[in-house]
């Protein structure tokens, strides 16, 4: 076997040993990866696809030249020639995580600089994106692809990401249009007892109804000196990731509470047909909000006829919870470590990224949950559902960021817009969810 296709299945396999290992060790540890672990993954699943590829062209070189070596050796021939052998270079992408080139800069100082060898690389990334997503991605400086590391490394990153939509079902855009039309049977066909025989089955007339979910556009825009771009350390990896965190954090905020106008998407607590289960209570305790809970899950069996999967609810709230006592001073909620008994719900670890149940099912902690509802403008929510129901489609697979840069008159400065197209809905199955709220969800009265 070739000596390079050799070390290309090495490389391979070592990169998926990184893998197996990363995740064998969260399975024996009990515990769910981190985030810097599944940006660690994605990045090698990345490489591992491209050393996938290049194994592939590879191997059709090597198939060929013994096909050759067979097809000439067949041939009587009295003259002999040596061709020089294949020679396959493996190039990473232009722009990586430990790439010496900034991404923010050669997009800049082509643009505004004039720099051919910066436009140079610019083009040779933006053309590598087209190839690997077999489409015509934009290839101009007014909607630049962001480079995939910058998305896994630090969009899942700090701020309150995107916890929801994680779970949620993700899609991607139509290529054009601005808004999603989504059918909904809302009258359904009727079955009937036939009276007697030989009598004419009862017609039904089922209907349904269109559901149309508009496509928003989420952006954020920064002025940046010319001199901190071009001579400065660090400027991508900080600025352009805190917005890339910052898109996240408010498209999934939008999910959960989103007002359906003025440009938002309508999140599910504002999604006409939801479940509302009310906690009104001055004084609140676990012992009381614990069948609010358990309404809320009924409520979706009841209606949806389904099973809800998650519960959505603010850091506040699950502290608020897992703080609970009972009448002997012993926790009712407790660490999964102790194997516990009868107990309604368990956390391995307090935090953000703690894995949580209530009554079996998973809860995620999301701060992107409003903290201001209500009269006082003091309360929190609940969300209980079947988030399948709950469908976000982004631009691009995953990766709907693009970057703009202009100008501004007068300045020696750039102006950067990191922005993306999205459509979101709950509202094809709303009594999928059910969602609690009421001044017994005032935290601070816990």
């Amino acid at each position: 076997m070739n000596s390079f296709l050799n070390q290309l299945n090495e490389t391979r396999s070592n990169k998926q040993g990184i893998i197996d290992a990363t995740l064998n060790m969260a399975a024996e540890n009990e515990r769910d990866i981190t985030d810097i672990e599944l940006a660690n993954i994605q990045a090698l699943k990345l490489e591992i696809d491209k050393l996938d590829e290049r194994i592939v062209q590879v191997t059709e070189l090597e198939t060929r030249k013994a096909k050759a070596a067979e097809l000439q050796a067949s041939v009587p021939s009295t003259e002999t020639r040596s061709a020089a052998p294949a020679r396959v270079i493996s190039e990473e992408a232009t722009y990586h995580s430990r790439s010496d080139r900034d991404f923010l800069a050669d997009a800049i100082a082509a643009e505004f600089g004039g720099s051919y060898e910066a436009r140079e690389r610019i083009q040779r990334y933006q053309n590598e994106v087209r190839l690997e997503n077999r489409d015509s991605g934009t290839s101009n400086f007014a909607g630049l692809v962001v480079p995939q590391y910058l998305v896994d490394q630090f969009a899942p990153l700090r701020r309150g990401g995107r916890k929801t939509l994680d779970i949620s079902t993700n899609g991607s855009l139509p290529a054009s249009g601005m808004t999603m039309n989504v059918g909904r049977l809302t009258t359904g066909i009727t079955s009937y007892v036939q009276s007697s025989e030989n009598t004419a089955p009862t017609e039904s007339s089922p209907d349904d109804t269109l559901l149309t979910v508009n496509v928003n556009t989420v952006a954020s825009m920064f002025d940046l000196s010319k001199q901190a771009v071009l001579r400065g350390t660090g400027i991508e990896t900080q600025l352009l990731g805190d917005a890339i965190r910052s898109y996240q954090t408010k498209l999934d905020a939008l999910a959960i509470n989103g007002s359906g106008s003025s440009g938002e998407h309508l999140g599910i607590l504002n999604t006409t047909g939801i479940n509302s289960v009310t906690y009104t209570d001055a004084s609140p305790t676990y012992a009381e909000a614990f069948p609010k809970i358990v309404d809320a899950i009924q409520a979706v069996a009841s209606n949806y006829y389904g099973g809800a999967n998650y519960i959505v609810m603010h850091p506040n709230m699950a502290g608020a919870l897992m703080k609970a006592v009972d009448s002997s001073n012993r926790p009712v909620i407790t660490p999964a470590s102790g194997g516990p008994m009868n107990a309604p719900g368990s956390y391995d670890r307090p935090g953000y990224d703690s894995r949580f149940s209530l009554l079996g099912i998973p809860v995620i902690e999301d701060a992107n949950v409003p903290t201001n509802l209500g009269a006082g403008t003091n309360q929190t929510a609940i969300i209980i559902g079947d988030f399948n129901e709950s469908y976000i489609w982004e631009d691009n697979s995953g990766t709907p960021l693009y970057v703009r840069f202009e100008q501004p008159d007068g300045n020696i400065a750039i102006r950067t817009v990191v922005f993306g197209f999205s459509a979101y809905t709950a509202g094809k199955y709303p009594t999928a969810f059910s969602a609690i709220t009421g001044t017994g969800l005032i935290t601070a009265n816990w």
